[in-house]
């Protein structure tokens, strides 16, 4: 009996998981247009609590697929409880070499806005986020009719503004306005 010899060249499978519907197109539409190779779920995107990802980033991990993670920060400050879980699952996986915890405060809308300005102002909320945005991108709306349309997104990526963004984000990790998106497009610009 022969044995099967282990094909040391596949490679791992990423997927990402993330919290609701601006993150779920966001990253749909960044495959499409950029060819990233990544899988997503997108029922798992719909108001997912920091119970429901934790859950699926274990469930994915017990498969051996990498874990990119995407969520906001200020959903955390909703409640206490909330904001434990998000610390515990921030510490639970910060050294785990499969995992990527992406979290943008105040929101993911601030990562859009790095594309735009050079900024790591404080804003109040993710809707003052927001409003920074709708500067450059007047139209933009959360809703899902104009979500799942890719215009946004092609017009955030026009000019290499990407690379800005993912530059910015580094410098101002940490910072009272912050996003580690920077970290997945890295990693899945390696798949590449």
């Amino acid at each position: 009996m022969r044995k099967a010899r282990k094909n040391t060249a596949t490679r791992q499978i990423i997927h990402i998981v993330g919290e609701g519907l601006t993150e779920l197109f966001y990253f749909s539409h960044l495959k499409k247009i950029l060819g990233y190779r990544y899988s997503i779920s997108p029922r798992l995107f719909e108001n997912n609590s920091i119970e429901k990802i934790e859950k699926k980033i274990k469930e994915l991990l017990d498969e051996d697929v990498f874990v990119i993670c995407v969520f906001d920060a200020d959903v955390s400050r909703r409640s206490d409880a909330e904001n434990k879980k998000m610390v515990s699952l921030k510490k639970k996986y910060e050294n785990n070499a499969n995992v990527i915890l992406c979290d943008s405060l105040q929101s993911i809308e601030y990562w859009f806005l790095l594309h735009f300005e050079d900024t790591c102002r404080h804003f109040q909320d993710s809707a003052a986020t927001e409003r920074a945005l709708k500067q450059y991108l007047p139209t933009y709306d959360k809703t899902r009719k104009y979500l799942e349309k890719d215009k946004w997104v092609k017009e955030i990526l026009a000019g290499s503004k990407m690379d800005k963004a993912c530059e910015l984000a580094e410098k101002y990790k940490g910072r009272d306005s912050y996003s580690e998106i920077y970290k997945a497009i890295k990693k899945v610009s390696e798949s590449l």
